[in-house]
């Protein structure tokens, strides 16, 4: 029996703890709690973990089988866990640590045919496969964090920019309007008078004056 076969045949238990690893990012009670939102809208970040752990142990069986494996299919399964964690409260070691763990999901299910010789290189490749894709997961997740960045950024740019907008317009409205009846002259005379008298009465201790009455 070759390693790939005890693989399969050992899936469910496999996957099932990579599960807990992953879920565990979340909190000692979170697998659980994961566990019993079966909605996939409801529990959006256990739907993907379940759907994508099961997914990329499968793309690593069938590359094992075939000398090769399907990057993109994995990268598609990556993507939906991991730009859900890009804009978690998440370091890059926490998002993407995850993928690590399926090493030792296999190692402990399998702890007695890990031991044996004729399984060495069978499962330095698949380690070798599994350190792929977490090399995959992480530029999948700079990606999203740097596109959360920028959208981000682009929020604060269109606030920033409304308010100028605003508080231009509010400017604006809140200049005097010259009187047309009036020329310029008498109204630079005007400003003159209102402002020695305002000098004044800072001097003098009054209260200004409006429109030259006292």
């Amino acid at each position: 029996m070759t390693l790939a076969k005890l693989l399969l045949k050992n899936q469910d238990a496999i996957v099932g703890r990579w599960l807990e690893h992953a879920l565990a990012t979340y909190g000692r009670d979170a697998p659980a709690m994961f566990k019993r939102q079966k909605d996939p809208f409801a529990n959006p970040v256990g739907h993907s973990l379940r759907v994508g752990t099961r997914g990329i142990f499968e793309a690593l069986l069938r590359g094992m089988d075939l000398g090769k494996m399907d990057v993109e299919k994995v990268r598609q399964y990556l993507h939906e866990i991991v730009k859900i964690r890009a804009v978690q409260q998440l370091s890059a070691s926490e998002a993407v640590g995850f993928v690590f763990h399926l090493k030792e999901a296999v190692r402990t299910e399998l702890a007695e045919a890990v031991k044996d010789p004729r399984f060495c290189c069978e499962l330095a490749q698949l380690e070798r496969q599994i350190d792929r894709v977490a090399l995959t997961a992480f530029d999948l997740f700079v990606q999203c964090r740097e596109q959360v960045c920028e959208l981000r950024l682009n929020e604060v740019k269109r606030r920033v920019s409304w308010v100028t907008n605003k508080m231009s317009q509010r400017g604006l409205d809140s200049q005097p309007v010259p009187d047309p009846s009036r020329d310029g002259d008498s109204q630079i005379r005007d400003s003159q008078i209102r402002d020695s008298q305002i000098r004044d009465s800072q001097i003098c201790g009054r209260p200004e004056s409006v429109g030259g009455l006292r």
